[in-house]
């Protein structure tokens, strides 16, 4: 296959989306370093990427010096996205988790390999004081840049996940858009998507069967349909989209992801309006409305099929973790637009 174009430093891993990014592209990349802080996120990473130098450390204790050596030429990174949500204090660079951010941007100009960058956030990242002291670090390194607010739905995945992106490369512009712009779809003169018949809805990304007790691990509780009914966002595997899940999926009920309805052969509208007029909860009890699967969310974030989580790591944990991550289809064509 001859030698690896492409050597990844991959800065705040989580379970490795970007690892998996990299190789869905297949550019020929090798993932020399990886780093991150959080102890179950690391657990999984391990456990899927066995042969990779994975350390559990703080960005900041990373010096020009030790990245140098590993003559990497390609930062892949998702950074802490608590300073910039809509739900957080919104204490953007005054945060105390963009430190470790400062810090790499302190480092930038001394990295002597590095020429591509690709990076993910919340949106809202797009107009904080952390994205304008990124961007002039950026071009004072000589780099050149392109942002982007992107969901999985311009890929047809029927799974809505907007986030911000940014691509950046040394020497050469790019021969699309310009700096000012925030692009809100792909670059028209890049690859065409193409989506295999039949993917649009939520039924092939489903897990094909369940034995009863497995089933019962993901129902809603009557206690949770009888207070909550109203604002679950609730979807038929007919369906072609599906809500955003965060990391509290299953712990909160409003805004964290959407439920689905396991039984396809009863309607929902009639079972909710007879509930609505008896308040009887056996009429929702025959829809079997549930959470959906771990598994089944890290396929519509486009995990491949051998992803898996260590045995011991609790359910609770699993959607913490892959509500923390990102998707892997829409880094995996962004890198290839950057390398085109």
């Amino acid at each position: 296959m001859g030698e690896t174009k492409l050597r990844i430093l991959e800065l705040y891993s989580g379970i490795g989306g970007m690892h998996y990014a990299a190789e869905l592209a297949n550019v020929g990349a090798e993932v020399v370093f990886s780093v991150d802080i959080n102890t179950s996120a690391n657990e999984v990473y391990r456990h899927n990427f066995k042969q990779t130098n994975q350390q559990s450390r703080n960005i900041e204790s990373l010096n020009a010096n030790e990245i140098n050596k590993l003559k990497p030429n390609f930062i892949m990174m998702s950074p802490p996205c608590q300073p910039f949500t809509r739900v957080g204090l919104k204490l953007d660079v005054e945060d105390s988790r963009c430190s470790s951010f400062l810090h790499l941007l302190d480092v930038l100009p001394h990295l002597e390999t590095i020429s591509f960058i690709l990076m993910e956030n919340v949106v809202g990242f797009e107009t904080s004081e952390m994205r304008n002291a990124f961007t002039k670090a950026l071009k004072s390194c000589g780099f050149y840049f392109r942002e982007f607010l992107l969901s999985p739905v311009s890929l047809q995945i029927p799974n809505s996940r907007n986030r911000y992106y940014l691509i950046a490369k040394k020497f050469t512009n790019f021969a699309f858009g310009t700096e000012t712009d925030i692009m809100t779809t792909f670059p028209s003169n890049s690859c065409e998507v193409t989506m295999p018949v039949g993917q649009k809805t939520l039924e092939p990304y489903l897990e094909k069967s369940f034995a009863d007790e497995e089933l019962a691990r993901f129902l809603l509780p009557a206690k949770t349909l009888m207070k909550y009914w109203r604002i679950f966002d609730v979807r038929q595997r007919s369906d072609v989209s599906s809500c955003c899940f965060t990391k509290a999926y299953s712990h909160y009920a409003e805004g964290t992801g959407s439920v689905l309805q396991h039984v396809s052969s009863e309607s929902f509208h009639e079972k909710f309006a007879e509930f609505e007029k008896d308040g009887n909860v056996a009429h929702l009890k025959l829809l079997q409305l549930r959470y959906f699967t771990p598994r089944e969310i890290a396929n519509l974030m486009g995990f491949p099929a051998h992803f898996s989580f260590p045995e011991n790591t609790s359910l609770k944990t699993r959607y913490r973790l892959l509500g923390n991550s990102l998707n892997v289809h829409v880094v995996s064509r962004l890198l290839k637009i950057l390398l085109e």
